[in-house]
């Protein structure tokens, strides 16, 4: 085979590559997307009856949290609710795993 022929093999897989990646990462970022939904949805349902609930949001990046002598994958986020007129605002931590809210902390 020519060089000719060899290039062109390699540029077409070197793109299946590229596409494969491509994919790849937008098969996570939808299950990513997925994640935080739910996570908001759970937020949602979790502090309803704490009051309205004016906005939330869920930090993307987990990171490492210890607490009790155990070690958890966290996501951070928080939740402003307005109650009796008032806003208040809590931070909060979130099992990457089990999706459970494992810190609830008023901040205002």
């Amino acid at each position: 085979m020519n060089k000719k022929g060899l290039s062109i093999i390699a540029g077409v897989i070197g793109s299946l590559g590229i596409a494969a990646v491509i994919g790849g990462k937008s098969a996570q970022e939808k299950s990513n997307a997925k994640t935080h939904a739910a996570l908001i949805s759970k937020i949602h349902d979790e502090f309803t009856s704490y009051g309205k609930i004016e906005g939330t949001w869920i930090n993307h990046e987990t990171e490492t949290y210890f607490t009790n002598n155990t070690k958890y994958t966290v996501y951070n986020g928080g939740v402003t609710l307005r109650k009796n007129g008032e806003l208040e605002q809590y931070r909060l931590k979130i099992d990457a795993q089990s999706l459970a809210v494992i810190l609830q902390e008023k901040i205002l």
